[in-house]
């Protein structure tokens, strides 16, 4: 005999699988639209990302967002890497990096170059300082012609910005001065030995030069004209990443800022964070002393402003190609990424 199912119930039972089936579907859309940053994996993994560093005290906002978890905050995975400046550019090249931060003018005559890089953001001003020995007689830029200039890298931002100076006052970057690229570290022992006659690089090297007695401050870029307005460092990401995963990119943008916002907030802690934790030389002092003279005030608008008045500049003073289009170069370079502010 046949049992004749129940209309009415026969009903009921294809309404509840309906309804089963649609939360299944609700959720899985509410739970791919709760990750973090909107970086991570639909999984609910976060993106490994490698950020690269030059170990210099300005660079409080990347260690900050490691150690405070705003990379994580954003849905990344960070890692850190140190190196020199020609080795992070080496490493940007072949994306073995995605992202670092660093001098503006350490990066626009490699980008004219083909180095595929962009800038997202702003950070900071000052972070490089020119030093001469406690009793030299250098006490104008245009006492630097027929000096030797100690700097850690040829064509590295602390020769740019001396390059800029002499330009200013009327001197050749390649006749007037000798150049001579020693490791940051190395630079003071340098100038004591009279193999230099000034040093140009980055904190904290300079500020323990100066403390040492070895040295005395000729410029310090984070107070002093015509620098002391204009945004030194910039976050740089690679073109690849841009182009491929603009959310990344993003997210490691903003979690770089928001570290920025944090040294801003509480500079005392950013100087002991950076030495306890050995990301750079020196003490707590040390880095205090220095993180206290800087600006971070990060801006997308401010760091695309700069990065065209710093590209024409270098263009003026030699660096960059003449036939070199500066507008465009500087539009190629910036990009405004989503939810970057």
């Amino acid at each position: 005999m046949k049992t004749r199912l129940n209309p009415v119930l026969s009903l009921m039972g294809v309404l509840l699988i309906t309804i089963l089936l649609l939360a299944g579907c609700s959720a899985k859309e509410e739970q791919s639209t709760e990750q973090p940053g909107g970086s991570a994996s639909p999984n609910g993994e976060l993106k490994k990302v490698r950020i690269g560093n030059f170990g210099t005290t300005c660079e409080a906002p990347l260690f900050a967002a490691y150690e405070n978890g705003y990379f994580k905050e954003e849905g990344l995975d960070a890692e850190l890497i140190k190196g020199d400046p020609n080795a992070l550019k080496d490493m940007l090249a072949t994306n073995k990096i995605d992202a670092t931060d660093g001098v503006l003018m350490q990066w626009i005559k490699p980008a004219e170059q083909g180095l595929d890089i962009k800038f997202t953001a702003g950070i900071h001003n000052g972070c490089l300082q020119v030093l001469v020995p406690p009793n030299s007689s250098i006490t104008t830029v245009k006492d630097f012609q027929g000096k030797t200039i100690g700097v850690p890298a040829i064509g590295g931002g602390p020769m740019n910005m001396v390059s800029r100076m002499l330009a200013d006052n009327g001197l050749d970057l390649k006749e007037d001065v000798t150049w001579k690229a020693y490791p940051a570290p190395e630079l003071e022992q340098a100038l004591t030995k009279g193999e230099v006659d000034i040093v140009a690089l980055p904190d904290p090297n300079a500020q323990m030069f100066i403390d040492n007695g070895n040295a005395r401050s000729f410029l310090n870029m984070a107070t002093d004209d015509p620098f002391k307005d204009e945004y030194c460092c910039l976050v740089v990401v690679t073109g690849k990443l841009v182009r491929e995963d603009p959310d990344t990119a993003a997210a490691i943008t903003r979690a770089i800022l928001k570290g920025a916002e944090w040294v801003a907030a509480n500079p005392q802690e950013a100087a002991k964070l950076e030495a306890e934790k050995g990301y750079v030389p020196g003490n707590t002092e040390v880095n205090a002393k220095t993180l206290a003279h800087y600006n971070y005030r990060p801006s997308v608008d401010e760091g695309e402003k700069a990065l065209y008045t710093v590209t024409k500049g270098m263009q003026d003073i030699g660096i960059l190609n003449p036939t070199t289009d500066t507008e465009e170069l500087a539009r190629n370079l910036f990009v405004r990424l989503e939810g970057v502010k």
